[in-house]
């Protein structure tokens, strides 16, 4: 055809850079019909920022639980009460051999004359026991579990071990309220992963219904984008990206949010603390945890606007 002008063929870099360029575009555009609309922008994604901060808070309570059972785990001791025929050079080596194994952290020494005077110190019977003719204590060894060894189960088990030794005469360990402790700490973070996983269903629900509004209101202009050639993947682009800002802006509100309530529980529970004359601190959330906050966060509300995105701009064609 005369006149006609020749096609130019673009380079595949250039094609390449042109892509990430109209992505990098149709991000900051969609982050511009946020702007547009802040009232309803910001209540949806308070909405989201009070969800996600529930199901982290609940992380932090029992991450904080957690420390605070291993704490007290690791006050609980088993008490290895060694015949009394033993000679010193028999019970160091059973201590040496208790020490070098894996499931224990330490081994403490109690000898029969310091048992002995303890007890003369704490009983009030200091005359009566001078008058014994030996001293009727055993020496005894206090094991401490390591602490991948401290649950209840691992523990009876080491204790059953323990007092197969010839040179042990009894074990005593206070198993029930390990096993209660366990079992109360097993409810409380079954009851939190319910919660949470019920709290980010909530989220995915919001964000899905608020993309479903957005993609109605613009009915029209997405009829007149199809009439002209544009496909569907060109057309959600920028519903996805704003259910993108919705998660990443909504988990920063949520990390906020928790920080807060941490910082407010803390101070109440230190003030509780001072009665005891305790100093009583909470972890919060370290940045390899943030990171996966934000990261969830943000898959979270792209995987929830790509369903509904995805089926409800298919359902629309023009008419």
């Amino acid at each position: 055809m005369v006149g006609a002008k020749p096609q130019v063929k673009v380079s595949f870099p250039v094609r390449f850079m042109m892509f990430w360029v109209r992505h990098l575009q149709q991000c900051i555009a969609s982050l511009g019909e946020l702007w547009r609309t802040p009232a309803s922008s910001l209540l949806t994604i308070a909405v989201i920022g009070v969800c996600l901060a529930l199901p982290s808070s609940f992380y932090l309570a029992t991450k904080n639980i957690q420390q605070l059972t291993n704490y007290w785990k690791s006050d609980s001791q088993i008490s290895l009460f060694l015949r009394q025929d033993i000679s010193p050079q028999q019970r160091d080596a059973l201590q040496q051999n208790i020490a070098s194994m894996e499931q224990v952290a330490s081994v403490e020494l109690v000898t029969k004359q310091q048992g002995l005077e303890e007890f003369q110190q704490t009983s009030g019977f200091e005359d009566v026991l001078t008058l014994l003719p030996e001293n009727p204590l055993p020496d005894v060894l206090l094991v401490q579990p390591s602490a991948d060894f401290n649950s209840a189960g691992a523990a009876k088990i080491l204790l059953e071990s323990l007092q197969q030794h010839s040179l042990v005469d009894e074990g005593r360990l206070d198993i029930e309220w390990l096993e209660r402790l366990d079992t109360m700490v097993s409810m409380f973070q079954q009851a939190a992963w319910l919660l949470i996983l019920l709290l980010l269903s909530a989220v995915a629900l919001i964000i899905s219904n608020t993309l479903r509004l957005n993609i109605l209101n613009r009915r029209n202009e997405i009829e007149v984008m199809k009439l002209v050639g544009a496909t569907d993947a060109f057309i959600q682009r920028p519903f996805l990206y704003t259910g993108f800002w919705f998660g990443i802006v909504g988990g920063l509100m949520a990390w906020v949010l928790g920080n807060i309530l941490l910082i407010w529980t803390e101070y109440a529970l230190q003030q509780v603390g001072l009665l005891y004359q305790q100093d009583i601190y909470l972890s919060g959330l370290d940045f390899r945890e943030f990171a996966l906050l934000m990261l969830f966060a943000t898959l979270l509300g792209l995987i929830a606007s790509w369903f509904s995105v995805h089926r409800h701009i298919k359902e629309i064609e023009p008419s």
